[in-house]
């Protein structure tokens, strides 16, 4: 894990989504890096240190199963969340198998992403900095 507050990866090809989720971390004290898809969020990996990667499933050029396989073999011990908007239960029992820490269906509530967030990353209550969770939705 990175020096200080957790480092979140926020990876989604929907730009109202992506800054959403990213003022929500930010808010909670996370440092946040966003990306447009896959391919910006390799580029991100291989220069930063990343503590978590929340990634929507759909996107062009590298969607989130296939950034997902690549951060569990180059990047092994980052946890990966997955998030979309189809509620494809084939996609669910694929990214598991690849070792996805969860997978979320949109609307994601705040409370709901902040709260595996903190699990994933072990922080407790949901804020990077005091345990504090805010429980209103995205």
């Amino acid at each position: 894990m990175a020096i200080g507050n957790p480092h979140i990866l926020v990876v989604d090809d929907d730009r109202e989504h992506r800054e959403a989720l990213a003022r929500i971390f930010g808010r909670h004290g996370y440092r946040v890096t966003a990306a447009a898809d896959g391919a910006e969020a390799l580029r991100i990996l291989a220069e930063a240190d990343i503590d978590l990667v929340i990634t929507d499933l759909r996107m062009p050029r590298v969607g989130g199963l296939a950034l997902l396989r690549e951060i569990q073999q180059n990047h092994p011990g980052i946890p990966v969340v997955i998030i979309t908007a189809y509620g494809d239960s084939i996609s669910a029992v694929e990214a598991a198998g690849w070792g996805a820490t969860a997978f979320l269906q949109k609307p994601i509530r705040r409370d709901q992403i902040l709260g595996v967030a903190a699990r994933a990353l072990g922080v407790r209550g949901g804020h990077a900095n005091t345990g504090v969770s805010h429980g209103t939705g995205l």
